[in-house]
């Protein structure tokens, strides 16, 4: 594997920063980062919506492995220098249902926390106190490790 396609939801301003320090960083891979509804990630990757939709994180291997939501994060971090270490404990069966649950309490605010990082407003810190996170469970069942994903 040398190079993942990283798809996102491009009206999302949580998204567009994440992308932008994606970008910034040092990577083992190369990164292709583009917006899921965008005409080119279409024309590269049709039918992906069959299983992702634009709202997702969605990262595509130039070997054709496709990941979605946690586990695209996970890829992402995977092919950074800086975080490789982290995506490989992130994909370990203990951490993997922290991981998930991270990036589905993320991903549910994630309009109300681009609100927040597109504005000055004063009161963005007591909102965010307020916000709650469930519990982690473990889902459905063991998932696979990211050393499985990249034989």
């Amino acid at each position: 594997m040398r190079k993942l396609y990283v798809l996102y939801d491009g009206r999302c301003e949580l998204c567009r920063r994440l992308q932008e320090w994606l970008l910034r960083q040092d990577a083992w891979l190369e990164l292709q980062v583009l917006p899921a509804n965008s005409p080119r990630a279409g024309a590269l990757f049709p039918g992906l919506e069959r299983i992702a939709s634009a709202e997702d994180l969605a990262v595509v291997s130039d070997e054709g492995g496709v990941y979605l939501n946690n586990r695209a994060w996970i890829m992402c971090l995977y092919a950074l220098r800086e975080y490789r270490g982290w995506a490989n404990r992130l994909s370990h069966p203990l951490l993997e249902p922290l991981a998930r649950q991270a990036f589905a309490s993320l991903s549910r605010n994630r309009l109300a926390i681009s609100r927040w990082m597109a504005s000055s407003n004063p009161e963005i810190a007591e909102q965010l106190r307020q916000v709650t996170l469930e519990p982690c469970s473990t889902g459905p069942g063991p998932e696979p490790r990211i050393t499985e994903y990249l034989r």
